[in-house]
């Protein structure tokens, strides 16, 4: 059912209630690893430095690299990361099916690159591995098709289903009257106070027409409008005054508009955990060791000293050139007051700190190992192991990020095609009534497949005595198919395999080759013998003459 705006802000109030523990988390954690974002239980002002408090920045930079490790495996831009087939099997396989789906998908993956899906995607990533939870809208574009926007998590408040996914997402952010009227203002007469005033309500006419730049909280909900699912528009959105409770638009979706993720989550948590939580004990304790070790390194290099109270001329001069008088005859000394000072042990504290930071963000798995005798081997094996570790990042996020960013993608161009082919292509026959699914291709997933090709080549390798023995048991394997079970699982073009038209032309014009040389070698074969035997022939013929 539809919810009021009342019913909608006091839902939405007790949501925030409910995360008044996380904003606390959240909070420290900004302060130590995303400066830029600690505006939780806070208000900061625009412009303002960020981070003035922090004296060692291994939690900042470690959580930047292990972002950028997931932006260049699961989402990079120069590679196809995924691939669309039919939700049947036996339709995949079919040629036409093949290649309308590649083609598809090398069409969904352009309009991504086209959009500001690579710049925002990272950002999202950053709050993934620091906050737990990472939040993204998908909203159309008239120019290119697709437009994303990452939101900061302190305007964010959802909920789950009874299968733990989020479906039910409340954003709290602010505007200006103006900026109200703009979005919403469509089809009303704003040079008329009464016809503002009965769309927005008195405070938001009063300070439009005043020129006044006084922010309104607005909420936005998201939430499923009932439960059937077969209701193919599912989903309400509705925006609403918070300070009025006065609904401001509404619209419907086929699905969810917002794409929410957790790195990892414990039951019965709705937000998600992140390896910044794990360094976060980490982080606080080298922050206040890294300033420890400033002020050391200050008294070992200007070191406070002690001096007799009578045998100098104060104040005692400690710059360059300085100059120091001191009474003839004594043998009196400037010496610092503790000269036994080991500024290199706390080095050594520091960094066994700062490995354990890049650890909790996996950057010592990241990392390949440096040895110059390396063979290309050896640096591939190293690779894949790296990947796979990395798989269980892949398994929570495919449900709940990568494939619902596609879906809404797809649909959204299926929607801007409106039949015409313009956008999708023309999509073969036999996928008329045919569900689509999307398979990911990135190098994790590629990575967790290498054990299938191990797997296969170990097999064929072990059975080839079996081949030597009796040479007939190579007709149980079809090598065509594992050649294209290869190049799938490693990610290679699947356009330089030859079509099966293709092939069956060259196997019958092989044949016919092989046919015409055995029947060329049968003539010349014919041709010799009678040769041989042409003389006797004539022998015979003579004697019997």
């Amino acid at each position: 059912m539809k919810l009021t705006a009342e019913q909608i802000c006091s839902r939405q109030d007790k949501l925030k209630a409910d995360r008044g523990v996380w904003e606390t988390h959240w909070q420290d954690i900004a302060d130590y690893v995303l400066p830029r974002k600690n505006s939780f239980n806070r208000t900061n002002v625009a412009g303002e430095k960020k981070g003035v408090q922090l004296y060692d920045n291994t939690a900042m930079v470690s959580c930047d690299l292990l972002a950028s490790a997931l932006h260049g495996t699961l989402t990079n831009s120069a590679t196809l990361w995924f691939e669309l087939s039919a939700a049947n099997e036996s339709i995949d396989r079919l040629e036409p099916v093949r290649e309308y789906l590649q083609e598809l998908t090398r069409r969904v993956h352009r309009v991504l690159n086209n959009s500001n899906f690579q710049s925002e995607i990272h950002e999202y990533y950053l709050d993934l591995c620091s906050f737990g939870t990472g939040t993204m809208t998908v909203e159309k574009n008239e120019d290119t098709l697709v437009r994303f926007s990452v939101k900061h998590l302190g305007e964010i408040f959802v909920a789950e289903n009874a299968a733990g996914e989020i479906d039910e997402v409340y954003r709290v952010f602010k505007w200006d009257a103006r900026q109200i009227l703009e979005e919403f203002g469509k089809g009303i007469d704003i040079t008329s106070k009464t016809a503002v005033e009965a769309a927005f309500g008195r405070k938001v006419s009063e300070a439009f027409f005043k020129n006044e730049r006084t922010p309104f909280e607005i909420v936005h909900a998201v939430y499923r409008m009932d439960f059937d699912r077969t209701n193919p528009m599912p989903f309400w959105s509705c925006y609403c005054l918070k300070a009025d409770k006065k609904e401001l638009s509404e619209a419907r979706f086929r699905r969810f508009p917002y794409l929410v993720s957790r790195w990892t989550k414990i039951s019965g948590e709705v937000y998600g955990r992140s390896p910044a939580m794990n360094a976060l004990p980490e982080a606080k304790t080298l922050n206040v060791m890294a300033k420890t070790m400033i002020i050391g390194a200050q008294k070992v290099v200007d070191p406070a000293v002690q001096m007799p109270d009578d045998g100098f001329v104060r104040p005692l001069r400690s710059g360059p050139g300085g100059v120091n008088y001191y009474r003839a005859g004594t043998t009196d000394r400037v010496e610092p007051i503790f000269n036994d000072s080991r500024i290199d042990f706390g080095f050594e504290a520091l960094r066994e700190r700062q490995a354990r930071v890049q650890q909790a963000f996996y950057i010592d798995r990241l990392n390949l190992a440096q040895n110059d005798r390396m063979t290309t081997v050896e640096v591939n094996q190293r690779v894949q192991e790296q990947m796979r570790f990395l798989g269980p990042v892949l398994g929570r996020q495919e449900p709940e990020f990568l494939r619902p960013l596609i879906d809404k993608v797809l649909d959204m161009m299926i929607e801007v095609d409106d039949g015409s082919g313009d956008i999708i292509g023309t999509p073969p026959p036999e996928l008329q009534d045919i569900g689509l699914e999307a398979r990911y291709s990135s190098p994790i997933a590629r990575a967790q497949r290498m054990q299938e090709a191990q797997a296969l080549q170990s097999a064929i390798a072990s059975s080839a005595p079996a081949f030597q023995i009796d040479p007939g048991s190579v007709d149980l394997i079809d090598f065509e198919m594992v050649v294209r079970e290869n190049f799938a699982i490693y990610g290679a073009p699947q356009k330089v395999l030859r079509k099966k038209r293709d092939i069956a032309e060259i196997r019958d014009a092989r044949a016919a080759a092989q046919e015409a040389a055995l029947k060329a070698q049968e003539l010349a074969q014919g041709a010799e013998n009678l040769n041989k035997v042409s003389p006797l022939i004539t022998a015979g013929e003579t004697q019997l003459g």
